[in-house]
């Protein structure tokens, strides 16, 4: 995770899933180091078959913010 330039009054985070197909290069980096057009590109849009990814890291944050 990485929090930059918070000009909130409160603490907030982004939270992007990391994949195991993502180049070497630029796992451990920022996300907007990928190309514009990867953005766009429907080959690695989020869909379906992350519901459960997505399913798992929204039971992980509510188990978080029930901690306290």
């Amino acid at each position: 995770m990485e929090i930059l330039g918070n000009t909130d009054a409160f603490l907030h985070a982004h939270i992007w899933p990391r994949y195991d197909w993502e180049p070497l290069e630029i796992v451990g980096h920022p996300v907007w180091l990928y190309p514009r057009e990867r953005w766009t590109d429907p080959a690695t849009a989020l869909g379906p078959r992350d519901d459960a990814l997505r399913a798992a890291l929204a039971a992980e944050i509510n188990r978080l913010r029930a901690l306290g």
